[in-house]
């Protein structure tokens, strides 16, 4: 005991210093283990044990670098994509220097893609609309049919379609053939500036997508378009460097301009010379139908819907 110090002291001194050496050892070593459980769960992810080469790990740091930044400007701007609807988002994420980068790289399987989606509108519209004997015509309830025929085929009942409509005959005397182009995409899609108006519920929405796939049907039916209808999707996942493509498809009759319909046989043969006419993907995609008969692409894996 010190002169002159309180009984005791020394001692309680000791205790409180032992029992700060014993918390902060406890606090070190929380902080360890969970660090540990941590890498733990990263090394669960897919790559999570990949170990990156020098040139991978700068590749890494310039891809995070862009994605801080543009992060950090959507913060200034108040225009954050992945807070925003798609339709809205849709122009931003395409001018993103990091979707540009993403779009680029390798990219696993596109799983439960459906056969009247599989590839962008503006080519259903520039290239299929544009072909001889394209006819249209206006339901009842103001959307459009389409079909091939030569020559026009008969006018349906006022019940079912108005006139068939020769629509390379409509383009010529049209003022402004792109306006009516770009009516056609709008047609064909679900975008819209004011989605959460437009779609106010769930019924409204599914019905505007049934209506597309049943304007679409029209055009990709026509035995001639539906092989190059494939190719092109097979193409453009190809493009955007898709390993393996899952497409679910009903497989209805396909028709030749003037023929009766023709059912799933054909429309293997047609699959199958889509693909064979594809050199690129025959490289790089791999693709396999999921369908109510069989359809496969050579060497792809075939399935039947549950």
């Amino acid at each position: 005991m010190s002169a002159g110090g309180p009984p005791g002291r020394p001692a309680l001194l000791s205790l409180l210093l032992a029992a700060a050496m014993a918390f902060f050892c406890s606090a070190m070593s929380k902080d360890e283990a969970r660090n540990r459980l941590l890498m733990r769960e990263k090394m669960t992810r897919v790559g999570g044990r990949l170990v990156l080469g020098k040139q991978e790990e700068l590749a890494n740091a310039r891809l995070m670098a862009l994605k801080k930044a543009e992060m950090a400007q959507a913060m200034k701007t108040q225009k954050f994509p992945p807070s925003m609807h798609f339709f809205q988002a849709k122009n931003l994420i395409e001018k993103s220097e990091v979707f540009s980068i993403l779009k680029r790289m390798p990219k696993g399987a596109a799983l439960h893609v459906h056969d009247f989606s599989i590839l962008s509108v503006d080519w259903l519209v520039k290239n299929v609309t544009y072909r001889p004997h394209c006819h249209f015509c206006f339901t009842p309830k103001g959307t459009l049919q389409f079909k091939f025929a030569h020559p026009t085929p008969p006018t349906p009942t006022p019940a079912e379609c108005s006139e068939w409509i020769l629509l390379e005959k409509y383009r010529r005397g049209l003022q402004n053939i792109t306006e009516f182009d770009n009516s056609l995409l709008k047609n064909f899609t679900l975008m819209t500036e004011n989605p959460e108006v437009t779609y106010a519920n769930q019924n409204i929405v599914w019905s505007k997508f049934g209506t597309i796939f049943f304007m679409i049907a029209g055009l990709v039916h026509y035995a001639p378009v539906f092989r190059d209808y494939i190719f092109q999707g097979l193409e453009e996942f190809y493009q955007d460097n898709v390993f393996y493509l899952e497409l679910r498809a009903l497989l209805l009759p396909v028709s030749p301009l003037s023929c009766p319909l023709l059912w799933l046989d054909f429309q293997i043969s047609l699959c199958r010379s889509s693909q064979a006419l594809c050199p690129s993907t025959g490289t790089g995609l791999n693709a396999g139908f999921i369908s109510k008969g069989t359809c496969a692409f050579p060497g792809a894996t075939v399935s039947k819907d549950p």
